[in-house]
């Protein structure tokens, strides 16, 4: 042997009783500590993400939530009274609870806005006190050209 070979071999000790396995328990509880802060890192960035993802969901227009409630009628009320409201048909409190809800309820605007386009109707318009008037004054025509 040289002298180096032989130098090296005086370097090395022998083990004592349990070093080979604890140094095995520590590299495995150090493997472990390292997978779960890899595991939190990608369960953070999941979270984030179905949160971002969450939000941009909310933020897309379409139905409110089940009886969003606007002006004091949910949004099924407002569509069960839809065709009486296009026509002007209902009574001037419903109605005007269904202003108030249609001025905060996007879905409900279109829902009207469809049904007004499917009966012809022109889209809606805020109503004037001479929009009573003419409306009073057609009515009271036709009436007069209906009777003998």
């Amino acid at each position: 042997m040289t002298n180096s070979k032989a130098s090296k071999q005086s370097e090395w000790t022998d083990c004592q009783g349990g070093e080979i396995s604890g140094m095995a328990r520590r590299l495995k509880t150090q493997r472990a500590i390292s997978r779960r802060k890899q595991v939190m890192q990608s369960l953070s960035i999941a979270a984030g993400l179905l949160v971002m993802v969450g939000i941009g969901w909310m933020m897309l227009p379409g139905d409110p939530p089940a009886g969003g409630n606007y002006g004091g009628i949910a949004c099924s009320e407002v569509v069960k009274n839809g065709k009486q409201y296009v026509l002007h048909q209902l009574d001037p409190e419903l109605a005007e609870r269904i202003n108030a809800h249609l001025g905060k309820c996007e879905n409900c605007q279109r829902k009207l806005t469809m049904l007004r386009q499917r009966l012809g109707l022109s889209p809606a318009k805020p109503k004037t006190e001479s929009d009573e008037q003419a409306v009073v004054a057609t009515s009271a025509t036709i009436a007069a050209t209906m009777l003998p």
